[in-house]
């Protein structure tokens, strides 16, 4: 085996790593971990959203959704979008693997790497998703990269180089984001390997510089595409908004609505109370309330807000104490990177793995106490660090039997942990899956029906990486989701499928649009009272069918009262007669307070 793993290097590595995924996905049950990747198949595929497949996506490159579209549009029986971010974990695990045992082939580190895949890998491709899928291929590609850099004279050198950057410049328009994290995360690595090597500095320098500024351009060269459409222009501005995040993702605690601080700041922006609450629960579905132009005025109005100190001591206690007790798998990546730097290295090692600790455990930090930190990002950045520990992990015959069993042995007890996890949340997956078709499959969907409302929490349960997107149970399912994937323009095209201009005003006089989220949920109430406020009508939810196992209702939406005399002759003015109580808009708490009108055009739309 030796032998192979020497001589053979990528093909070993290639098919160990193929083996493992093979292996993997035939034990477990895989869904999406965001509701971005459902939405973004969804308008790959042409189902659910959009009636044809689309190239406009909201994250990644328009080339990336160019390729995907058109492969959909060939060949729609195939789950393109969860092969394709299954094959940036393999190509980025495959470099890994091959950058560590280029570096020194033995037995050790390649069951090294083995526990390293059950313990962070498996974690990461049962709830594949697009964040994970590039951090995990610039690992790789770094890696290599690193790899290119040390081995000077060796004839395979310009391939390294040449499949490093081209992974990296993929790994960009996969998600800019990532590639950003990659490079901060990589810095202490690649540095190490310049300088570790007195030939060909500058040279190296001047590479690893065109790399950083390619990347640049194919990311700007994105949206140089992409707002050559007036919409898409519009929406990269809004996306752009940092207000949104700063109230939702990342939970800042000056834009809580209190009494003290934040109830003139949001009136002056045309909010009341409810939109704000509305908000809270992700709800999009209306630009001339929750448009650019509001999160422009938000985000002026809340720059002079400081954190409260209480904030930070509450968050550097739960990111420091609380949250290892109570996620302790995460934790258990950052200790097993310790356990194989104690293994045996140099000075440089020491530092170099030392300064990347620093460099995680300072982003991770910064990400949980200053903005949010969800798993789709600290899982991929603490496996950053065990495979960086993995690549540099060496040992002498005097300790080597003792130290070796030491860390294979904390490292399996942590891999077990972790498939147990992972085990149970395939399980729950498939029992979800189920049960949530079955349910959707029930409401027998007519293409001119369009279901709106909450989207998103059901369609994730249903739509999982590798299930064929042309079936019948989404070739009629129009969706129009009222959450975050309704601030895309992909939503605006649905309703123009419909002929409908606002969805608000029009729903109550139509009988081919449906309301379906969980039954009885305050949403409901607080989207109720959102109509009544913004467009003066008073509408009731008719239940038409409900699924107790899965707890979602299916509803009509009905006029009850308007300024004008409704079907049943019912008006604000005569509402009295019939033993009906006036619902008043809520009043302003302090009618002095300047209140500013931000409303965005007439259309409802983004762009006419």
């Amino acid at each position: 085996m030796q032998n192979h793993l020497r001589t053979k290097t990528f093909l070993t590595s290639l098919l160990i790593n193929t083996g493992l995924f093979i292996l993997f996905f035939i034990l477990i049950y895989t869904r999406f971990g965001t509701t971005d990747d459902v939405e973004m198949q969804m308008v790959l595929s042409g189902q659910g959203v959009l009636q044809e497949p689309s190239a406009y996506l909201r994250y990644s490159h328009l080339l990336i959704g160019q390729v995907l579209s058109t492969l959909y549009t060939w060949f729609p029986d195939i789950p393109w979008y969860g092969s394709y971010l299954t094959m940036a974990h393999l190509t980025g695990m495959t470099a890994i693997l091959y950058s560590i045992l280029i570096m020194k082939p033995d037995k050790f580190r390649f069951m090294v790497f083995i526990f390293c895949f059950l313990l962070g890998e498996t974690a990461m491709l049962q709830e594949l998703q697009f964040t994970s899928s590039s951090i995990v291929l610039g690992t790789g590609a770094t890696f290599l990269l690193s790899t290119a850099i040390v081995n000077t004279g060796d004839n395979r050198q310009k391939y390294w180089y040449s499949i490093s950057f081209l992974l990296l410049m993929i790994v960009t328009m996969i998600r800019w984001d990532s590639f950003q994290l990659i490079v901060v995360l990589s810095t202490p690595l690649l540095l190490y390997g310049i300088f570790s090597n007195q030939q060909n500095r500058i040279r190296k320098l001047i590479f690893c510089t065109i790399i950083l500024l390619s990347a640049y351009c194919v990311n700007k060269s994105h949206y140089l595409i992409q707002n050559q459409d007036p919409s898409w222009a519009e929406f990269n501005e809004y996306k752009h908004s940092l207000a949104a995040h700063d109230i939702l993702d990342y939970r800042k605690p000056q834009y809580e609505w209190t009494e003290e601080t934040s109830d003139d700041y949001f009136y002056k922006v045309g909010w009341e109370y409810e939109d704000y609450m509305l908000f809270r629960q992700w709800f999009f579905a209306d630009s001339t309330v929750y448009g650019l132009k509001q999160f422009k005025a938000i985000q002026k109005t809340f720059q002079d807000c400081p954190y409260p100190q209480e904030h930070f001591e509450e968050r550097g206690w739960q990111f420091f104490i609380e949250t290892p007790m109570s996620d302790y798998i995460f934790y258990s990546f950052l200790f097993m990177s310790i356990v194989l730097m104690l293994i045996r290295g140099g000075r440089w090692t020491y530092i170099l793995i030392g300064t990347s600790l620093i460099l995680v455990i300072g982003i991770l930090g910064s990400l949980f106490i200053f903005k949010h930190l969800p798993e789709r990002v600290s899982y991929p950045i603490a496996f950053y660090l065990i495979c960086l520990g993995a690549l540099f992990i060496t040992y002498d015959k005097e300790v080597m039997r003792k130290t070796k069993f030491f860390a294979l042995f904390s490292i399996g007890i942590m891999a077990a942990s972790n498939l147990k996890t992972v085990i149970r949340e395939s399980s729950e997956t498939a029992i979800d899956k189920m049960h949530w078709t079955a349910a959707l499959d029930s409401l027998k969907a007519e293409p001119g029906q369009l279901y709106t409302g909450g989207g998103d929490f059901y369609m994730q349960k249903i739509l999982t990486p590798f299930q064929n997107s042309n079936v019948p149970l989404l070739q009629d399912f129009n969706m129009l989701d009222f959450g975050h994937m309704s601030n895309s323009p992909s939503y605006y095209k649905q309703l123009k499928n419909f002929g409908i201009k606002n969805i608000h005003k029009e729903s109550v006089l139509r009988d081919d649009l449906f309301f379906v989220h969980r039954k009885n949920s305050s949403f409901m109430m607080w989207y109720a009272n959102f109509i009544h406020r913004h467009y003066n009508i008073l509408i009731e939810f008719e239940l038409i069918r409900s699924e107790e196992k899965v707890d979602i209702a299916v509803y009509r939406i009905r006029e009850q009262i308007r300024e004008e005399e409704n079907s049943q002759g019912i008006s604000l003015s005569n509402m009295h007669l019939h033993n009906i109580e006036s619902k008043d808009p809520k009043k302003l708490k302090d009618p002095t307070i300047e209140r500013g009108d931000f409303k965005e055009e007439e259309t409802f739309y983004f762009t006419d």
